[in-house]
C-alpha cells in the first residue's frame, strides 16, 4: 500500500483525501508486459500516450451485476455532479466543466477524470449519464509557491454550494465526492443539506485507513472514525472491498458506523487524464468504490424518475449483497448489487422507509400458487349436479322409446 496523503492545513480545516491515499502518491503508470496500464492521478494531459489497458471486462462490474443492469437502463436522463479536481475533455464523456473561483487554468491531476470514468465513461456503470464536473482543487500534493492548491474544506463547501446554485439551471440527481476531511465544519454540512434539499443523493467516500496504521489498524467492529462528509446525517457512505471474501479489510479502509454500502475497486476500468483506458491494478481505494456506487444510483434514477432521493438510497441499502445481516463499520449493509437494485419488487416510501416484512422477490420469480379458496356449498352442488345428470337420461330415454312404444300398443 502507498504512502498516505500529506496532510495540508488551510484555515482551521485539515485536508485528508481518504479513498485517495493509495493512489494519488502512486508512482507514474506505464504499461506492463501484460497490457495493463494502471489508473494513476499523477498522468496528465502532457503524458504521452501509451498502449491503453488490454482488459476488456471491469472485475467489480462482474460481482455488481452492471451488464445485467444495463439491460434495463445504462444511466440516459441523468447527471452525476463530480466535485474532484476537475474532468477532462475528449475522454469520451458527456460533461459539463465548472469550479470554484481560483481553480482555473490546465488540470493538475487526473483523479476527477478517473471517477468520472467509473461513473460514466465507455466501461462505467453508468455510460449514458453525463457528468458535471466541480474543481474544487488542483491536485493532492500542490506545488504553494506556483500557486496550486489543495481541496479545503471551505472550497468543498464553496463547490457543493455552487452546485446547489446550479440545480435549476442543470438539474443532477447525484453527487459524488470522493474527497473526505477529518474535521466537522458547519459550513461543510450546511451545503451539504442544501442539496439534499433538492432532493439530491450526497455519495461520499467512507475513508482509507491511514498508511502509518495499515499494518495493523486497530478498527474494530465498535470503532467510529471520523469522517467527513460521508458522517453528515442523510450522506450516502461508500467503503471499499477486494476482490475476494473482504475478510481483511482493516489495512485498507478506516471503520466508519456511517458506512451505508461498500463496492469493489480492483480491476475497474476507466481512462486516465490524457486519454488512455486504465485499469485500478492495485488499490482498494474508497474514492474510486464511490464512483461505482455514484454510477449505480445513476441508473436507478433513471429507473425511477420520480422516486425521491430517500427512495432510491433505500433500494439500494436493501438489496446489497449481505444486506440482511447486520451491518458493520467496515462494508455497511454490503456491496450494492446494481441489477438487483433495478429488479426488486420493493414499494419504498417517500422518506425512505420499507416495511420489514415486505418481501422481496426478484422479478422473474416464479409466482406463487394461486391459494385454494374452500367451497362450503360443495356438498350440495354435488348432489344437485348428479340429480340433473340422472334427470336429463331419464327424459333422453323416454324421448327415443315414445315411438317403440306406441308400435307395440
Amino acid at each position: 500500500m502507498s504512502p498516505a496523503p500529506r496532510r495540508w492545513v488551510a484555515g482551521s480545516a485539515a485536508l485528508v483525501l481518504a479513498g485517495l491515499g493509495p493512489v494519488w502518491l502512486a508512482p507514474a503508470a506505464s504499461a506492463t508486459d501484460e497490457g495493463e496500464n494502471p489508473c494513476d492521478p499523477q498522468i496528465v494531459m502532457a503524458t504521452p500516450r501509451s498502449i491503453d489497458t488490454l482488459a476488456e471486462q471491469s472485475a467489480p462490474a462482474v460481482r455488481m451485476h452492471v451488464a445485467q443492469a444495463h439491460r434495463i437502463t445504462r444511466g440516459a436522463g441523468v447527471t452525476v455532479a463530480v466535485v474532484d479536481s476537475g474532468v477532462g475533455a475528449g475522454l469520451g464523456m458527456d460533461v459539463v466543466q465548472e469550479s470554484v473561483p481560483g481553480f482555473g487554468g490546465p488540470l493538475l491531476s487526473g483523479h476527477g477524470s478517473i471517477v468520472a470514468g467509473l461513473i460514466a465513461g465507455e466501461h462505467g456503470v453508468a455510460p449514458d449519464a453525463r457528468i458535471l464536473s466541480m474543481r474544487v482543487l488542483d491536485k493532492n500534493d500542490p506545488d504553494v509557491e506556483e500557486g496550486e492548491r489543495p481541496v479545503t474544506s471551505t472550497s468543498l463547501a464553496a463547490g457543493l454550494n455552487r452546485l446547489a446554485d446550479l440545480h435549476g439551471r442543470i438539474p443532477f440527481g447525484v453527487v459524488n465526492i470522493s474527497l473526505t476531511m477529518p474535521l466537522p465544519d458547519p459550513v461543510l454540512k450546511a451545503a451539504v443539506k442544501r442539496l439534499q434539499q433538492r432532493d439530491v443523493v450526497v455519495v461520499a467516500a467512507a475513508g482509507n485507513a491511514p498508511a502509518e496504521e495499515s499494518s495493523a489498524y486497530p478498527g474494530t467492529p465498535d470503532s467510529d472514525a471520523e469522517v467527513y462528509p460521508a458522517d453528515y446525517p442523510g450522506v450516502l457512505g461508500v467503503s471499499a472491498v477486494g476482490p475476494g471474501g473482504d475478510t481483511d479489510l482493516r489495512p485498507y479502509v478506516r471503520p466508519n458506523k456511517q458506512t451505508d454500502v461498500a463496492a469493489p475497486t480492483l480491476g475497474a476500468l476507466s481512462v486516465n487524464l490524457n486519454g488512455q483506458k486504465c485499469q485500478v491494478s492495485e488499490e482498494i481505494a474508497t474514492s474510486y468504490a464511490a464512483a461505482q456506487v455514484s454510477g449505480v444510483v445513476a441508473l436507478l434514477r433513471a429507473r425511477f424518475p420520480r422516486e425521491t432521493a430517500k427512495q432510491v438510497v433505500a433500494r439500494l441499502v436493501r438489496t446489497a449483497e449481505g444486506s440482511d445481516l447486520r451491518p458493520n463499520p467496515w462494508t455497511g449493509a454490503g456491496v450494492v448489487q446494481a441489477a438487483d437494485a433495478l429488479t426488486h419488487q420493493l414499494a419504498p416510501r417517500r422518506n425512505g422507509q420499507l416495511s420489514r416484512s415486505e418481501a422481496e422477490p426478484r422479478s422473474d420469480a416464479t409466482a406463487p400458487p394461486a391459494p385454494v379458496r374452500e367451497d362450503v356449498h360443495g356438498p350440495s352442488r354435488h348432489m344437485l349436479l348428479w340429480f340433473a345428470l340422472v334427470l336429463g337420461a331419464v327424459v333422453a330415454l323416454a324421448f327415443v322409446t315414445r315411438p317403440l312404444l306406441r308400435r307395440l300398443s
